[in-house]
């Protein structure tokens, strides 16, 4: 399965990391004006026997970028990556003939990087850092139409997003 979420985790997660963190020690930075690429996955599921249960892997690729205010003064554009690598599994409650539905949980670890870059004039270098973490997604509900190749559409919360559409493969 290949797929596209929106938005990013990091958009809508707490800021602090431990490069901003030195860099500011008073802790009195803003994140303002950021924005994503959205999340782009890949998974691959083995199914079980009874065709209920589907449990495999996946990984996710996002970036973000952002405007660092520290105490209400621009300190630059904060530009964030991470990648994902996670263990999932769904549950199929309904396996009509083209049509399904399930609800998921998948659980990893987020590698990230991220750097500040300051304004050019203001003669301060780039700060970089890393920001990883216990990355987490629950699909409320999923949706997938079709046959051997179908379209999806999942909705929940974490790695992936909140609304992550793709495209599936079934092999069996």
């Amino acid at each position: 399965m290949a797929s596209y979420g929106l938005p990013a985790t990091d958009l809508f997660v707490d800021i602090n990391s431990t490069m901003l963190n030195e860099k500011f020690p008073d802790r009195r930075y803003v994140r303002d004006n950021y924005r994503g690429s959205g999340v782009v996955s890949v998974s691959y599921r083995r199914v079980s026997k009874n065709e209920l249960m589907l449990w495999g892997i996946s990984a996710a690729y996002c970036q973000t970028t952002g405007d660092i205010y520290n105490v209400g003064h621009y300190e630059g554009e904060l530009n964030r990556r991470f990648i994902t690598i996670a263990v999932d599994g769904q549950y199929r409650y309904q396996n009509m003939n083209k049509i399904q539905l399930y609800s998921g949980l998948g659980i990893g670890y987020s590698f990230g990087s991220e750097t500040l870059n300051p304004l050019s004039n203001s003669g301060s270098p780039s700060v970089s850092g890393s920001i990883n973490r216990i990355a987490w997604q629950i699909n409320a509900i999923g949706v997938r139409i079709g046959d051997s190749i179908a379209g999806t559409v999942e909705f929940g919360y974490g790695y992936k997003g909140i609304v992550n559409v793709g495209l599936s493969i079934q092999l069996y």
